[in-house]
């Protein structure tokens, strides 16, 4: 079985070093880049099964990166990270679900797998 493919895209360092290694030990293949405009970089040149984003980053939001993802990939599911963002518009706009920070590493862990592996 193929490995499922994860993009993660957050401007702090610290989460793109953890995430990558929490999620690893699931056997994803996970990429990581610093905002959403690297990010849209990368899908246009790779798929991925799940994006992952943060949603207060330089460059572009988490929000108009969903929006623009949504647009060209619309079946791409997108979790975003937010401290204080707002859940309904990012829901609207296309995200497939929010983690609130500060999460505990097994929450966002079991959503994913949640998000790759739905129950029929």
């Amino acid at each position: 079985m193929e490995k499922k493919r994860i993009l993660i895209a957050d401007d702090e360092e610290i989460v793109r070093i953890l995430l990558p290694e929490a999620l690893r030990l699931y056997d994803y293949e996970v990429d990581v880049v610093e905002n959403g405009l690297e990010a849209i970089s990368h899908i246009d040149k790779k798929s991925y099964d799940l994006i992952i984003t943060d949603y207060m980053m330089p460059e572009m939001d988490g929000l108009e990166l969903t929006r623009r993802i949504k647009a060209k990939y619309p079946y791409t599911p997108i979790l975003i990270i937010t401290g204080y963002g707002p859940v309904h518009d990012l829901l609207k706009s296309g995200a497939t679900a929010c983690i609130m920070k500060p999460f505990k590493i097994s929450e966002l862990q079991n959503m994913v797998k949640n998000i790759l592996n739905p129950e029929p």
